[in-house]
């Protein structure tokens, strides 16, 4: 099982595969300050994605920063 610390996942609107591209800042930030485990993670990202779809017919980038820990 893996586990992450000290994540911080941003969300951004765009799509990289046309002139206008993805945007810079963040539309949403989640800082996680403790140990969490990676199914979390993909089921907030996964969450994110679909609303963002349904709600702004608008792809959903996401990038992640954390530190890995192997549990």
């Amino acid at each position: 099982m893996t586990h992450y610390d000290r994540t911080k996942i941003t969300f951004h609107r765009g799509n990289a595969f046309t002139p206008e591209g993805i945007e810079a800042e963040p539309f949403a930030t989640v800082t996680i300050n403790d140990i969490v485990d990676r199914e979390l993670i993909e089921s907030i990202c996964t969450l994110m994605r679909d609303h963002v779809h349904a709600a702004h017919a608008d792809f959903c980038n996401i990038k992640i920063s954390t530190e890995d820990w192997d549990v």
